[in-house]
């Protein structure tokens, strides 16, 4: 809220005085001011008063009976749910004295009899300010400590789905590792990047480690019949993916087996190719 919206928000007053003079002339002042006014003859009246409905500011008289201004302004900041009511006393005692036990009782302003319109509406008007200031403050702190909350429960959310993640990936990366079927990835030329250790053994070799690092297992496609290759392409081309496609392969030895293979390729948003996915598996010799 803007300091402009704050100072021209009109306030809940309540007039405190044992004097029916003074309180009606302090609240023809300030109604006129466009102030909303309650009016209390005793501290008493007071307390039940503020218990009923919390004002915005208290002007309190001091001497008053039975209960005078420093009781009742000692009982409402000793309780937690008006400690934060501004109380301005206005009063005819003008000692030194006097004026230092209000503040220590938890006045923020005094006002002395004979007061004045001017000094009654600028301190009026000032104390408002600061205390919607201070209702702002705490509105946004409250807000921030909200969004704060909210925040590092997305952080926390996000986090443990970070950790789920990498959970399932390192399952799919152990899966991948010790399937009992080839499992691979390769590019559009058909050329291998990423396997694991099944099909490289199906293939002839220890590991995939093994099967990368050899350059001579890149120099062509590991098919005996020339034709297989573009049979799988024709297969995509087809029927958009490769099913129980038989063929022979060389091993890195130079023997050969015979391989079952089924394989789908992966698009991008745009359209693109990008590679195949597919799995092997070796026809047992009978």
């Amino acid at each position: 809220m803007a300091l402009e919206q704050l100072t021209s928000v009109p306030g809940n007053i309540l007039v405190v005085d044992d004097t029916q003079e003074n309180l009606e002339v302090l609240s023809a002042l300030l109604e006129l001011e466009g102030y909303e006014v309650r009016m209390a003859i005793n501290g008493q009246m007071a307390l039940m008063g503020v218990e009923a409905e919390p004002p915005d500011l208290i002007l309190l008289d001091i001497m008053m009976p039975d209960l005078d201004g420093y009781e009742v302004c000692q009982r409402l900041k000793s309780n937690p749910k008006t400690k934060a009511l501004p109380i301005i006393f206005i009063s005819a005692l003008d000692d030194v004295f006097d004026k230092v036990k209000a503040f220590q009782a938890g006045a923020v302003d005094y006002i002395s009899k004979p007061f004045q319109a001017e000094e009654v509406l600028a301190r009026v008007k000032n104390q408002l300010t600061i205390a919607n200031l201070e209702k702002s403050l705490r509105h946004k702190n409250a807000l921030l400590n909200r969004q704060n909350e909210q925040l590092h429960q997305v952080v926390e959310e996000r986090r443990e789905l970070v950790t789920s993640l990498q959970e399932m990936e390192e399952k799919s990366r152990q899966m991948f590792d010790q399937a009992i079927v080839g499992i691979y990835q390769r590019s559009p030329a058909g050329r291998y990047f990423k396997l694991n250790d099944a099909l490289a053994q199906i293939y002839g070799y220890a590991s995939a480690q093994d099967w990368l690092d050899d350059p001579h297992a890149h120099e062509k496609l590991p098919y005996v019949d020339d034709q297989q290759w573009p049979r799988f392409l024709q297969m995509v081309d087809k029927q958009g993916f490769v099913k129980n496609l038989v063929g022979q392969i060389y091993r890195a030895d130079g023997t050969q087996t015979r391989i079952c293979e089924s394989a789908r390729p992966v698009i991008s948003p745009e359209g693109q190719l990008l590679y195949y996915e597919g799995f092997v598996f070796e026809i047992p010799v009978k």
